[in-house]
């Protein structure tokens, strides 16, 4: 068994978790995360997970492993560890590969796009009435789907990424997650995001508007909501975000952060 995704699948299925419902229900109880959001989430992850197209953050690996009694057997464990390596080395340089990729489209996608626009230009049969019938047909569908092309976010719009832990002082704010949407759709509105975020000790959460998310999954870029967090009181707090880890050290106004 070559693939860690493959493994947790096997390990889910030989400790009864055939189906992904009651692994979640497992999940959150071991997380301490109740409600239905929490749940949903758990089950969407878990299905990413066991099909191989996200490999999970360090907090949700420790709780799986916990689950799954996987410290019970060294000789698991050291396999378990080592083909999780394997797959978040290889999620990573996917993320980066694609990254670069996205940054080094639009020339060759202009000058394609312009060659197809020029060729259709030349279908002088086309009449123009046909052309207002399915102009008013693709709005239609447009309209009566969630669906917005690349184009419908910002100029400027963040790409973030994952820092599971970060540094900041009392008064500060910075964009610390951003929850992804299916690929080519918008994510969700902000109070249904909100809604599904931990209540904080050290500072308060808030929507900082459309950005960009690198996706496996998706082969690039994917629409997403940044989350933003406001530090309001010093201390060391440690959360999860849609079953992602975080660590937040946050110090007293005026003080040096990283």
């Amino acid at each position: 068994m070559g693939k860690w995704n493959l493994l947790l699948d096997e390990l889910c299925n030989r400790a009864g978790f055939v189906d992904t419902a009651s692994l979640a229900a497992r999940f959150c109880e071991l997380s301490n995360s109740g409600g239905q959001r929490d749940f949903d989430t758990a089950v969407r992850n878990l299905n990413n997970w066991r099909s191989g197209r996200h490999v999970p953050r360090l907090r949700s690996l420790r709780v799986l492993e916990q689950l799954l009694g996987v410290d019970e057997d060294p000789a698991l464990a050291a396999r378990w560890h080592a083909l999780y390596r394997q797959a978040r080395e290889a999620e990573e340089d996917d993320e980066s590969a694609a990254a670069g990729a996205t940054s080094a489209r639009p020339s060759g996608e202009a000058q394609t796009a312009g060659a197809r626009w020029r060729g259709w230009l030349d279908l002088r049969t086309a009449t123009s009435g046909a052309l207002l019938f399915c102009l008013g047909m693709g709005t239609g569908a447009f309209l009566a789907s969630d669906w917005r092309p690349w184009g419908g976010l910002p100029a400027d719009a963040p790409l973030v990424s994952y820092t599971p832990e970060f540094n900041i002082a009392v008064g500060e704010s910075r964009i610390i997650h951003a929850e992804r949407g299916d690929c080519g759709k918008l994510p969700r509105d902000w109070p249904d995001v909100a809604g599904a975020l931990p209540v904080s000790q050290t500072g308060t959460f808030s929507d900082g508007g459309l950005a960009r998310r690198n996706s496996k999954f998706c082969n690039g870029e994917t629409p997403a909501r940044a989350i933003v967090f406001s530090a309001t009181q010093a201390g060391v707090e440690e959360f999860l975000i849609q079953g992602d880890f975080f660590r937040v050290t946050v110090a007293e106004a005026g003080a040096a952060t990283q």
